[in-house]
């Protein structure tokens, strides 16, 4: 797919109809491809002699060629970017967001003087979020400068990231209510499922952390005085390094409530796994004693006591139910069962 973008009069962003390649006219300043056919990377050379990466190099970059200026003077930027993607739910999932797996894809940036490229595997929904902020053009941007959609870009991909922390941290704070409430565990929470929901946000969180310090790179690599040409986004980059720094203290933050809730969570399975081990080592000690004497009176012998009469039967059993008895009432008392 195949989506470009104008800039009107007043520095918004418009959507551009690409029906081929003669609809790429110069005035076009961010060409947004997704998964693109060979017959659209054709048309962008054709138009602009701009060479795009494949989808598959984008995920072999190594982390030191990840941004660079060329001879040409053309930034070249590759950066993770975390969404949360419904194909990859969790199967049974289907009604709860937040056990949604979250992917993390690489996108490509292309600078130019006049025209910026993005190349992706899949919609992402900061690029959505920026596109409606950029056609309301919220900040009187002039994105005329395609440096100011790069920014808006990186700006955008922070916001989502610092949404999915602060949808984390309500999760943790629901968890945290159900594993410490002691009713609600011993009766309707499972466990185990709980291990499971933590051991996924851990995972989410370790994805967002490989994001933010990613970000903070790029943001390190555009501050340089030669990256953009110009002191006049210096402002706006040291704004979104500060933004970073904040998440990457949160991200921190909740990687520690999620490995205390973990802790938690296997220390009352290790303890429920040993009551019902209690339980079961219990029961051979109140059977013990029954069955002790159940076996002496079961001997072919004449000299035990009430071994004979109409009543002995009835007074042996009466004796093994108080051997049986009096170890329950003994092990309550100790709250042991």
């Amino acid at each position: 797919m195949l989506e470009a973008f104008y800039a009107t009069e007043r520095g918004s962003l418009e959507d551009a109809t690409i029906n081929g390649g003669f609809d790429l006219h110069p005035e076009l300043v961010w060409l947004d491809l997704i998964a693109p056919s060979q017959e659209e990377q054709q048309w962008v050379l054709d138009a602009y002699d701009q060479n795009l990466p494949t989808l598959k190099s984008l995920e072999d970059i190594s982390s030191s060629a990840r941004f660079y200026r060329d001879d040409d003077g053309i930034l070249h930027i590759s950066t993770y970017f975390l969404t949360k993607n419904k194909n990859y739910q969790v199967d049974g999932d289907a009604e709860d967001s937040s056990h949604i797996l979250a992917m993390v894809q690489t996108v490509a940036f292309i600078l130019h003087k006049d025209r910026l490229f993005t190349m992706r595997g899949e919609k992402l929904v900061a690029f959505r979020a920026f596109r409606a902020r950029a056609r309301r053009n919220d900040y009187d941007m002039d994105y005329k400068d395609p440096t100011w959609i790069l920014l808006g870009l990186l700006e955008a991909k922070l916001d989502e990231l610092a949404d999915i922390l602060e949808d984390i941290h309500k999760d943790l704070e629901k968890y945290s209510t159900e594993v410490l409430n002691n009713h609600q565990r011993e009766k309707i929470l499972d466990l185990d499922d709980m291990i499971t929901r933590l051991a996924q946000q851990e995972d989410m969180l370790g994805k967002a952390q490989l994001c933010l310090i990613d970000l903070r790179r790029v943001l390190t690599f555009l501050s340089r005085p030669r990256a953009l040409g110009s002191h006049i986004y210096d402002a706006d980059i040291r704004e979104l390094s500060e933004d970073v720094r904040s998440l990457v203290e949160h991200d921190a933050f909740l990687f520690q409530k999620v490995r205390f809730l973990l802790d938690t969570t296997s220390g009352f399975i290790n303890t429920e796994q040993n009551d019902t081990i209690r339980r079961f080592s219990i029961l051979p000690s109140m059977l013990a004693p029954p069955m002790l004497i159940a076996s002496i009176y079961g001997m072919n012998t004449d000299v035990l006591p009430f071994a004979h009469g109409t009543t002995s039967f009835f007074v042996v059993l009466l004796i093994i139910m108080g051997f049986f008895i009096g170890p329950i009432i003994y092990f309550r008392w100790k709250k042991w069962i």
